[in-house]
């Protein structure tokens, strides 16, 4: 079973067969809209309707892509972390895998996400000014 069997299975809302078939095309040949329109049978001028109304459904197969790929980006760590296995890879390559399999962990959920809580407290506070002392006369 490929995986665009295994997305078409996910399917949460009814589409129309047009939508399915754009939504095929756009997965099987990695992401080229224009490409993918032009195989459902959409106008070329139709591209922001037609995203805009699988923007769900093209997120959600997305996440599914990326969590199949979750267990290639756990080993790509793995192996980077082992530098005597690829010792003839050069360091700042291997910095690089290492970040991009810790991206896809990251957007699929399973590392761990980092949230930031700031809290503040407001306090009102009056301030007593010194009473203004009486105007002197200084002209002679």
């Amino acid at each position: 079973m490929n995986i665009m069997t295994q997305l078409q299975g996910l399917i949460k809302k009814n589409l129309t067969q047009k939508q399915e078939n754009f939504l095929t095309a756009l997965f099987s040949n990695g992401g080229n809209i224009s490409e993918a329109l032009k195989t459902a049978k959409y106008s070329h001028h139709s591209r922001k309707d037609v995203l805009a109304s699988l923007k769900e459904e093209i997120a959600e197969r997305t996440k599914v892509m990326l969590s199949g790929a979750a267990v290639k980006a756990a080993d790509n760590i793995i192996k980077t972390m082992d530098v005597e296995v690829d010792a003839e890879i050069p360091t700042n390559r291997l910095e690089l895998r290492y970040r991009a399999a810790g991206d896809v962990l990251d957007r699929i959920g399973i590392t761990k996400r980092q949230q930031i809580d700031v809290s503040g407290e407001i306090k009102h506070g009056i301030v007593l000014l010194p009473s203004k002392k009486p105007m002197v006369d200084v002209t002679p």
